[in-house]
C-alpha cells in the first residue's frame, strides 16, 4: 500500500469507558480487533503488547476518543469496550498506531536515532465511516502514513560501514487522521536521522517524513571516514517503501534510488532528478495499486471484489487464514465466477468481474508479463481451493495463481508461482480457486 493498506475487523458490541494497554477482555461481549497485516516494519504481523488508540464519532461528538486496545497475540481487545445501544445510529471510527497514552495526534515526529527499530516511526491510520452497531466485523484498512526508505549497501571499500545517516528532510509531520494524511510540518527544521542496520555491512532502513527535497546520504566506515551524497530532487510519497542502492568505494559513494514492491506500497522508480509515479484505481468501494508493466496497466494486487449474488464457499473462498486475509491476499475465485460464466479459447479480452475498462488476462498477456520482469513482490502467494471430485481444502499457502481467461473443457490457464519457485504458465482444473489480477484493456490505457 495506497494505498499499501491493513484490514481490521472489528467484533462488535458497544462502547464503555476502559482501562489502560495492559486490560485484559472481560466476559461482556466487546470489541475485538482482528488484524490482517499487509506491511509492518518489522514484519507481517503484530507484536504482542502492541497498542493502537481508537475513536468512536456520532453525532458530531466522541463518544469514546483515543482509547487503547492491545494485541494479545491475536487480535486486538479493551475491557468493556461495549458499543452504544442504538444500533440504528451510524458513527465513524478513527484508529492509529502506536498509541499515545497524550491524545489523538495532530503532530507526528520519526526519531531522528532509529539505531534500536523503526517501529516507533510507523505510523499507521484508519477511518471506517457510516458503522452502525452489529455483531458482525467492521473492516478498517490501515495506511502507512510515513515513507520508508532501506539503503541497500555494496562496499568495495577497505573498511566495514559503521553507521548510515540520512539528512536533508523534515522529522516532523502535521496529522490529519480523518483522511488520514500527513504532510511534513511547515516551517520545521531539516535533521539529521540515524538509520536502522537491518544488516550489517550491507542493508539499513529508516521511516521518513512523506517531502521533496534534498536527501544528504552519509556513510561512514570504521576508519573513521564518512562519505556523503545528496540526491537534488527525492520526492517520498506517503505508504511507500524506496530502495536505495549505496557503492561505497575508498573515495566516494554512489546513490541509485528505486521503488521496489516490498511489504509496502511501490514507490515508482526514482533516480537522482526523478521523482516517480504511481496510479490507483477504484472499484467496488476498495482501493488497488495499478502498475505499467511492459505497456500494460495491471492491477497489483489480487483483486478483492465479491460479485453480487455470491456466497463465499460458492465459487468464490477467503484465502487459508480467513476474512482477516482478504486485504492482503484478496479473495479466490474458480473460472466460472471469475469470467461471469464466458469461456474464452482465443485469446478474446473477457471483462468477467473485473471493472469496466479491465479484463481477466489472456495466456499470451501472462507470458508478456513475465517477460517484462515486474518489480520484486508483484506477485502475492495467497494460496488456492482445490477442488477433487467430493474432496475440497486449502492447497499450500506458500503458492499463489494468477487466473487466465483462457480454457479447455475441464482446464483453466493460469500463471503458477510460488515462494521459491519463478512464475511459470500452467493449467488447472476449472473448479479450483484462484487470485485474479486485471489488465487494462488497451483502448483505455
Amino acid at each position: 500500500m495506497m494505498k499499501r493498506q491493513l484490514l481490521f475487523a472489528l467484533l462488535a458490541a458497544g462502547l464503555a469507558a476502559a482501562s489502560g494497554c495492559a486490560d485484559k477482555r472481560d466476559a461482556v461481549p466487546g470489541i475485538r480487533i482482528t488484524p490482517s497485516i499487509k506491511t509492518r516494519v518489522t514484519g507481517l504481523h503484530f507484536d504482542t503488547g502492541d497498542c493502537i488508540g481508537l475513536t468512536v464519532t456520532k453525532n458530531g461528538s466522541d463518544y469514546v476518543r483515543n482509547h487503547p486496545m492491545t494485541y494479545d497475540g491475536s487480535a486486538f481487545t479493551a475491557s468493556g469496550l461495549l458499543w452504544y445501544n442504538d444500533l440504528n445510529e451510524t458513527s465513524t471510527l478513527t484508529a492509529y498506531f502506536p498509541y499515545s497514552a497524550s491524545g489523538v495526534p495532530d503532530e507526528f515526529s520519526v526519531a531522528q536515532d532509529q539505531t534500536a527499530g523503526c517501529v516507533s516511526s510507523d505510523l499507521l491510520g484508519a477511518v471506517a465511516k457510516n458503522v452502525t452497531p452489529t455483531g458482525a466485523p467492521v473492516g478498517m484498512l490501515f495506511y502507512h502514513l510515513m515513507s520508508q526508505l532501506t539503503i541497500v549497501i555494496t562496499n568495495n571499500s577497505d573498511a566495514a560501514v559503521s553507521g548510515v545517516t540520512v539528512g536533508g528532510f523534515v522529522p516532523t509531520a502535521s496529522v490529519d487522521l480523518s483522511v488520514p494524511t500527513v504532510a511534513a510540518k511547515a516551517g520545521a527544521a531539516v535533521a539529521e536521522i540515524k538509520t536502522f542496520e537491518a544488516t550489517p555491512d550491507a542493508s539499513y532502513r529508516v521511516i521518513l517524513v512523506p517531502q521533496q527535497g534534498a536527501l544528504t546520504v552519509t556513510v561512514s566506515t570504521r576508519d573513521g571516514k564518512s562519505r556523503s551524497k545528496t540526491l537534488s530532487s527525492a520526492t517520498l510519497e506517503s505508504g511507500r517503501r524506496y530502495d536505495m542502492s549505496v557503492l561505497v568505494t575508498n573515495i566516494d559513494i554512489e546513490l541509485k534510488l528505486s521503488g521496489e514492491v516490498s511489504d509496502w506500497d511501490d514507490g515508482g522508480s526514482l533516480d537522482e532528478d526523478n521523482g516517480g509515479e504511481s496510479s490507483e484505481l477504484e472499484y467496488g468501494g476498495e482501493t488497488y495499486r495499478t502498475a505499467k508493466i511492459g505497456g500494460q496497466v495491471w492491477m497489483a494486487e489480487n483483486l478483492r471484489y465479491r460479485p453480487a449474488g455470491t456466497e463465499i464457499g460458492e465459487g468464490v473462498w477467503y484465502p487459508e487464514e480467513g476474512l482477516s486475509a482478504v486485504a492482503e491476499k484478496g479473495l479466490l475465485y474458480d473460472y466460472a465466477t471469475a469470467t461471469g460464466g464466458v469461456s474464452v479459447r482465443s485469446g478474446t479480452p473477457l471483462r468477467g468481474i473485473c471493472p469496466e475498462g479491465w479484463h481477466i488476462p489472456a495466456l499470451a498477456e501472462l507470458e508478456a508479463l513475465l517477460a517484462a520482469g515486474p518489480a520484486a513482490g508483484f506477485f502475492r502467494c495467497a494460496g488456492y481451493w482445490i477442488v477433487n471430485g467430493t474432496t475440497t481444502r486449502y492447497g499450500d499457502a506458500d503458492k499463489g495463481y494468477l487466473i487466465s481467461s483462457e480454457a479447455t473443457a475441464e482446464r483453466s490457464g493460469c500463471l503458477a508461482y510460488s515462494t521459491t519457485t519463478d512464475p511459470v504458465t500452467d493449467e488447472v482444473p476449472l473448479g479450483y480457486g484462484l487470485s485474479v489480477r486485471c489488465v487494462k484493456d488497451a483502448a483505455a490505457r
